[in-house]
């Protein structure tokens, strides 16, 4: 009998056992992780490999491209470039004094800076003049409105009895007094 105890595979004396089952899962985890990491390691050095080996063959092509090529080719590759570069630079000075204007507009409209910025950058090209005029329009009316709401909220002002002919004797009396200097 002691013969067939030894001859029995340890997982299976771990399973008799508690608490060791979970330790000898937790071992596989590990070496699943590190199996796991071990292959993404592997993986990223060989797309690295593939990418360098990419952008090296796209520099040789380019490179023999170049020595094809004659002067005046090179030249109009050259003037091709600079065109695009420009082009790209005006559209995007084009694009900052659009969302400029635009925000000047809506300042006029009354909005704070902060605001109109955001605003300005968020409103599509091509709104016309007609959409800041209209959006005025409508910011003094609602100013009116508000104006108006707190007006009828205010209480009144009273009348007054008006001057008596008591008052009128007091303010001769005062100013005698103030003449005789008392």
């Amino acid at each position: 009998m002691a013969e067939e105890n030894k001859n029995t595979n340890p997982e299976s004396e771990a399973k008799d056992k508690p608490g060791t089952a979970a330790k000898t899962e937790d071992k596989k985890d590990e070496v699943d992780y590190k199996a796991e990491y071990e292959k993404m390691l592997a993986e990223n050095a060989k797309l690295k490999q593939a990418t360098d080996k990419a952008c090296g063959e796209a520099a040789d092509f380019k490179r023999q491209l170049r020595e094809k090529q004659t002067e005046a080719e090179r030249a109009e590759a050259e003037r091709a470039e600079k065109e695009a570069a420009t082009l790209a630079e005006l559209e995007k000075y084009r694009t900052e004094s659009r969302i400029n204007g635009y925000k000047t507009k809506l300042m006029e409209s009354g909005y704070d800076l902060e605001t109109a910025a955001s605003m300005a950058a968020q409103l599509p090209e091509g709104v016309g003049d007609d959409f800041f005029a209209k959006q005025k329009a409508f910011m003094e009316n609602k100013a009116k409105s508000i104006e108006a709401e707190l007006l009828k909220k205010q209480p009144k002002l009273s009348q007054g009895g008006g001057l008596t002919q008591k008052d009128l004797d007091k303010s001769e009396y005062e100013q005698m007094r103030k003449w005789a200097g008392l």
